[in-house]
């Protein structure tokens, strides 16, 4: 009968030792079960950080190219505003009618009626009116020319003025530009 309780003892010592090795391999077993759960969701995170920063790129890149073209398709509309008013611009000074633009011509060549050794060059558009208004300023009047169709280039001496209003347009283009984007943009 000791036998009997000698293996009984034995055979309960194993089971509470069994029971304990089960017990840490549980433990054990859902430690790394949490840490593979943990990595798996740090991996997953990552895996997610990196994917939000792909698309905000993406649409941070999409949101960019967006305004760009907008800006782009502004200033080329505004561009079409500008040519259309300096087209009208133009126009206007080619249709000045005869008295306005003596009047304009006069105050050009008072300017230099105090000048000695003055010339002027006249285009056909109120050629006699505008001579004898030279003339009179002593003025000395080249032969009328077929370069330009508005203005006058005045020499003196060496030193040539050129008033030829579509040239001065087309070298003043840039002011122009800006002044006409400022009155309607700004």
């Amino acid at each position: 009968m000791e036998e009997e309780i000698i293996i009984k003892q034995i055979i309960e010592s194993a089971n509470e030792e069994a029971k304990q090795i089960v017990n840490e391999t549980i433990a054990q077993a859902k430690k790394i079960e949490e840490k593979n759960y943990n990595y798996e969701a740090e991996k997953a995170k990552e895996e997610y950080e990196i994917q939000k920063n792909r698309v905000m790129k993406q649409v941070s890149s999409e949101i960019e190219k967006a305004e760009f073209e907008a800006r782009s398709s502004e200033l080329i509309e505004r561009k079409k505003y500008i040519e259309i008013i300096k087209e009208k611009v133009k126009q206007k000074i080619l249709d000045l009618d005869s008295e306005e633009y003596i009047k304009i011509i006069t105050e050009i060549i008072e300017k230099y009626k105090k000048e000695k050794n003055v010339e002027i060059l006249l285009p056909n558009k109120c050629y006699e009116k505008i001579k004898e208004i030279a003339v009179n300023n002593g003025i000395k009047v080249l032969e009328s020319t077929d370069e330009f169709y508005s203005g006058v280039i005045i020499k003196c001496g060496d030193i040539e003025y050129n008033y030829n209003f579509e040239e001065n347009m087309e070298y003043l283009n840039e002011t122009i530009e800006k002044n006409i984007d400022s009155i309607l943009f700004n």
